[in-house]
């Protein structure tokens, strides 16, 4: 049986570049808010989501959700360790997306419970290093899932 080859291992750093867009996009939304003719009470819930959406966005790209680091291997098993310490693994899910320019990773903790949304690591130019960054793709790329037979299991 052939050796599978070594997992990646990055180092997620917080995403000015991510951070400015998101802002850029939120500004912009509220202007448009602010342009249209909406009753207060609309308005008011749009402000909301606005802000909410830029507190999850700074957690997710400047805060803590940025992982403190990242393994993924070529069979798509991923573990993330967070800044409090914790290690979580888990499978990446066929939802990821691969671009040039934006890399998504959703991926679900073994043992959550079915109702949990699954997680997600967004990973732009400015998150990782060049290299790292088109490993990274190419793995979550031509990656599969490791398949267990029922000879194998048992």
């Amino acid at each position: 049986m052939m050796k599978p080859p070594p997992r990646l291992r990055f180092e997620p750093r917080p995403s000015r570049l991510g951070w400015a867009i998101l802002v850029l996009a939120c500004a912009s939304i509220s202007g448009l808010v602010a342009w249209l003719t909406l009753p207060v009470w609309a308005t008011v819930a749009c402000a909301l989501a606005i802000v909410a959406t830029l507190v999850a966005g700074y957690r997710q790209l400047m805060g803590r959700g940025v992982p403190a680091f990242v393994l993924v291997g070529a069979d798509r098993r991923i573990t993330v360790g967070d800044l409090q310490g914790r290690v979580r693994d888990g499978p990446v899910l066929d939802d990821s997306y691969v671009g040039e320019w934006l890399t998504t990773v959703v991926w679900q903790a073994d043992g959550d419970p079915w109702w949990r949304p699954a997680r997600v690591i967004l990973v732009v130019p400015d998150t990782i290093a060049r290299g790292d960054f088109r490993a990274l793709r190419v793995t979550l790329r031509y990656g599969r899932a490791v398949e267990t037979s029922a000879s194998e299991a048992g």
